[in-house]
Parts: structure tokens; sequence; C-alpha cells
């Protein structure tokens, strides 16, 4: 009896390791292997209409190991704006100013995915008084996956000023 009830327990023994290493590539195909700022559509600008630009316009899209765009992302962003330091290796200065944007529920890809694009949209709200009279900026990505990968991206922003010192674009 005691052996029956031994080789019923070994019975229900997990999946074997092939079978998780199998899920495991299944699941990086679709998850993403790298994001991009869409730099064209990215920009300093003014939400308010104002004279004085007050946040960033940025589109991301994150691309799977197939180099397919359009692909959803889970997890958490931060984005970073800093001072742009000409002819220099590294050309993040002070930092600006950052927020963190949250992936996780349904609300939050209903606010921030446009199903038109396949891409990510975002509307940074930035502090006229922090943004020094510059007309470059870096601006850093970093998503963070549930999983524990992180991926991140960079681009340089560049500010067309007309008018005043801070003028629209």
């Amino acid at each position: 009896m005691a052996s029956t009830t031994l080789l019923v327990l070994t019975g229900c023994v997990t999946a074997p390791i092939s079978q998780d290493t199998t899920q495991l590539q299944a699941l990086s195909l679709l998850m993403p292997k790298r994001i991009e700022i869409v730099e064209p559509f990215t920009r300093v600008t003014s939400f308010d209409e104002d004279a004085s630009p007050d946040g960033i316009e940025l589109l991301l899209q994150a691309v799977n190991s197939l180099d397919n765009p359009g692909v959803m992302i889970v997890g958490e962003i931060r984005f970073e704006l800093f001072e742009f330091i000409p002819a220099s290796g590294d050309r993040k200065g002070r930092r600006l100013e950052y927020w963190d944007v949250a992936l996780v529920s349904k609300e939050d890809q209903r606010d921030h995915w446009n199903q038109v694009t396949q891409m990510y949209e975002f509307r940074l709200r930035v502090d006229p008084s922090v943004l020094p009279i510059e007309d470059r900026y870096v601006l850093a990505v970093t998503y963070q996956s549930p999983l524990g990968d992180r991926l991140s991206t960079d681009c340089l922003i560049e500010y067309k000023k007309r008018g005043g010192p801070m003028g629209r674009r």
C-alpha cells in the first residue's frame, strides 16, 4: 500500500524542464526586445497653446524579436529629460524632469495605446520654470517589464524657438 501511494505521489510531478524552456522561448517571441522613441513625432510643445512650452509629446513603440513593431507592453516606464551637452561622449547633462508611468491595467493601456498607429502616446507635463532656455534636450526612456527585463533608449529633442526666448514651435 505504501508503494502504491509513493507511485501516485510521484506521478504528480511538475512539467519537465524541456516544456518550461519551450514556453519561455514562445513567450520571448512576444516580449519586446527593444523600445524606440519615434523621433519625428516627439517634441517639446505647449499644451495650453500659449508661448511657453509646458510639455513633451512622445510616441513610443516596442519591437519584438521578429522586428515587428506595434507590440503592446506591460510594466513600468520612466521618462527622463536632461540638458543637452554638446561635444561630449555622454550628451546627458543635468536631469531637468522625470515621469513614471504604469502600463499595468486595461485603463493604462487605453489611456496611452493608439490603435491606429500601433504605438504608445504620452503627454508629459513640464513646469516651464524648470526648462532652461535651450534648443536641445535629451529624452531618455527606460521600460521595466514584470519579468524583470529592462530596455532603454534616448533621443535628442530639438526645440525651434520663435518670438521670445521660449517661443512656440
